[in-house]
């Protein structure tokens, strides 16, 4: 079934199942969607508000110009997604343990968002910005971070020599977190 410029909330009839479904300039409000089962399902130009998609499944979604906002996407793997058309924006949204693998993420913004232990390995991330985002014990690993902008960003630790960067921003209190390997300390 396809559904196209609607809001979906806790006041609508939501699908009986999400798999398989097609949404259009949808909104998603206020709802509770953990460990839903959106295989196969697309989405384009959608907008999630103040949702929680904590543990939900992509296997095969397509995620086209969708925007979340203020959402707990909490260990979700967004590297089952459909590669095809991939581009999605995070403001205010935790994104804790969740797993980004071979993904073009160029462009992609991260605004105000946690990402606990988030996995970044083997991405495009050129031209992302992580603007003022907590990246305690994330991972980055064979991404290409060419023009990606770490600058207002805390709590940064990566491999250099594991990522391809090139004019890649970064604060001054992110440089021990680029030096970890070297076991030295930076006053």
């Amino acid at each position: 079934m396809d559904f196209r410029d609607q809001l979906f909330d806790q006041y609508a009839d939501l699908p009986a199942q999400w798999a398989r479904q097609d949404f259009e300039q949808c909104t998603f409000k206020y709802l509770d969607l953990s460990k839903v089962i959106f295989a196969n399902t697309n989405f384009t130009n959608c907008r999630f508000e103040d949702c929680n998609l904590g543990l939900a499944l992509l296997e095969g979604t397509k995620l086209d110009d969708v925007v979340f906002v203020a959402s707990k996407l909490n260990s979700v793997n967004f590297g089952q997604c459909s590669a095809f058309g991939f581009h999605v924006d995070f403001q205010g949204c935790q994104l804790d343990y969740a797993s980004f693998s071979n993904r073009n993420l160029k462009k992609t913004r991260f605004v105000d968002c946690t990402l606990l232990e988030a996995r970044f390995i083997n991405c495009d991330l050129s031209s992302a910005v992580f603007k003022t985002c907590n990246l305690e014990l994330a991972q980055f690993a064979s991404n290409t971070l060419i023009q990606t902008d770490f600058s207002s960003s805390y709590n940064v630790s990566l491999d250099p020599d594991n990522n391809k960067l090139k004019k890649t921003k970064f604060s001054l209190h992110s440089l021990p977190g680029l030096l970890t390997k070297y076991d030295i300390i930076v006053n």
